[in-house]
């Protein structure tokens, strides 16, 4: 799958006593330089006790090595080790002590002032890492996008979101350390990055899926406040919960309580291992899946914008929100031309996704809201994330939030006879990596819309809006017009284009259980 990756070719390498070697707040590092973009990967940039807070990183003397990634952080080992032709992997050495960043510039120049984008990885709050997918690396973000581009791990599960405040007042943060990881690696971002040609001035936070739930979670805390500049939340919105924030409160100290039991007592769980933290997990969780999540009432953390309320010091920052065409819905299996099917069995799937019933409805608001589409592909259209992400850009609105931005990315490939984009396939796009994943080329137009999207994203990242020289006009989302900018065969700016498709396939019964909770998804990130 992603051997393509390192197969770039190197016309210029820089790695020397004296280049590239970069001053930081806790002492120098050497990182290299290759095709004119220049790489420090692995930055320590905090160091925690498990459960406690981030504290900054003891001064060295000397210059640092920085030229492989850190550590990420220990996750429920995979069943597989069978990848995906379109999210090619790598796995990495774990260890707890996982708070690592990684820089991309093209200038080693204080003046230069470059956009600066920090990218937080998916896996919900509880897998993945900023170097698991093949297309996270930035070399070709910062190359194209004049950016300075930023990517981190951080604590995860029982390392980040385990509630331990009713043991001391050192653990009264121990259910976002996660976050706070976050917050800090932000904080060195705007204590450095001008060493790195960056603007600490102009920070744009972006994640997917979970990443992009953490940046939505970083925008409910005022500990990070004044730390970034503008948020990107691609397909990091779910459906909303029923508990209040004390709730949530309550529950995850009362899982906490069960799984220091399991461990038997405090201070052997802060000693177990790995291993031994899992099994421990595994005991509570019993066959259920545990929903790490940041604790709301901890630290600075309020809750969600469904149930705390938007913050008002996050209002003014520029938001884009979206999602993808067929996102987190089970992909067929079988390989056929999807344009060589007959109208009948085109529609019959859609019948077997839907029911006899909702089929006639849902067929007609799919034309009407993608003609450029086979009606095939009404079979797995979305809405447990589209319509949650349209209904935050209209209640953020609503509460006097500025500049929102709302989108859908649909890319047809032509891998397994079709199939439009799902879970993290526009990541290869913003990353412009499309280059590089076989599975992602859907011919000429893959490239015009990698053109499309990564260049809205970075004027976004520069200027607080997308608008740019390779699309159309994408206007914001506003109350009496619910914009949201198709990326497609037919790229541009649509209003209330599929808000009926959403209802009736929301009203359909198959769409009861979410799709993340599928067994045919448990792989997706």
């Amino acid at each position: 799958g992603g051997v393509l990756m390192y197969n770039k070719i190197i016309r210029e390498f820089v790695c020397s006593e004296t280049e590239p070697v970069v001053q930081t707040t806790a002492g120098k590092i050497r990182g290299y330089k290759a095709n004119e973009v220049y790489a420090f990967l692995g930055i320590r940039y905090a160091v925690a006790e498990r459960f406690l807070p981030p504290e900054p990183v003891p001064y060295w003397d000397g210059v640092l090595d920085t030229q492989d990634y850190g550590f990420v952080c220990p996750t429920k080992p995979e069943t597989t080790t069978v990848g995906n032709l379109a999210f090619p992997k790598r796995y990495w050495l774990a260890n707890e002590n996982c708070q690592y960043l990684n820089v991309w510039t093209k200038y080693l120049d204080t003046d230069a002032k470059r956009p600066v984008v920090v990218w937080l990885h998916g896996g919900g709050f509880a897998h993945g890492s900023c170097l698991e997918l093949e297309c996270y690396d930035g070399e070709n973000m910062c190359r194209y996008g004049n950016v300075v581009q930023v990517s981190l791990n951080h604590r995860l599960n029982i390392y980040g979101y385990l509630d331990l405040s009713d043991y001391g007042p050192e653990f009264e943060h121990s259910g976002i350390a996660g976050m706070e990881d976050i917050v800090a690696a932000l904080q060195w971002i705007h204590d450095n990055i001008a060493q790195f040609g960056g603007d600490p001035g102009n920070v744009t936070i972006f994640g997917e899926s979970g990443g992009g739930a953490k940046v939505r979670a970083l925008m409910q805390m005022a500990s990070a406040d004044r730390l970034y500049h503008r948020a990107i939340i691609d397909s990091g919105i779910l459906p909303k919960g029923d508990m209040t924030p004390q709730q949530e409160k309550a529950q995850a100290k009362q899982f906490a309580e069960k799984i220091v039991h399991a461990a038997g007592g405090l201070e052997r769980l802060r000693r177990l291992t790995n291993g031994e933290l899992l099994a421990a997990m595994d005991a509570v969780a019993g066959e259920g899946i545990i929903n790490w999540m940041p604790v709301p009432c901890t630290g600075s953390y309020i809750g969600e914008w469904f149930n705390a309320g938007f913050r008002e010091e996050s209002l003014s920052i520029p938001v884009i929100a979206g999602s993808v065409f067929t996102e987190l819905v089970p992909r067929p299996k079988e390989i056929n031309e999807k344009n060589a099917l007959s109208e009948q069995e085109r529609y019959t799937a859609v019948v077997q996704a839907f029911g006899k019933q909702a089929a006639p409805a849902i067929c007609d608001a799919f034309r009407k809201a993608y003609p450029e589409f086979n009606l095939y592909y009404a079979s797995m259209i979305d809405c447990m994330v589209r319509r949650p992400t349209a209904e935050f850009c209209l209640k953020r609105v609503s509460a006097g939030g500025k500049h929102t931005y709302n989108f859908v990315f649909a890319h047809e490939t032509y891998y397994k006879g079709g199939l439009l984009s799902t879970h993290a396939d526009e990541l290869a796009f913003v990353f412009h990596n499309v280059e590089y994943i076989g599975a992602l080329y859907g011919g000429e137009e893959t490239f015009r819309l990698q053109d499309e999207f990564f260049y809205s994203f970075m004027a976004f990242a520069a200027t607080g809006d997308p608008n740019n020289e390779k699309i159309s006009k994408w206007k914001p989302v506003c109350l009496d017009e619910h914009n949201c900018f198709v990326f497609s065969k037919l790229s541009g700016n649509r209003v209330a284009h599929d808000e009926t498709l959403m209802e009736l396939v929301a009203g359909s019964s198959k769409h009861a259980i979410p799709h993340f909770l599928r067994k045919e998804n448990e792989n997706h990130k």
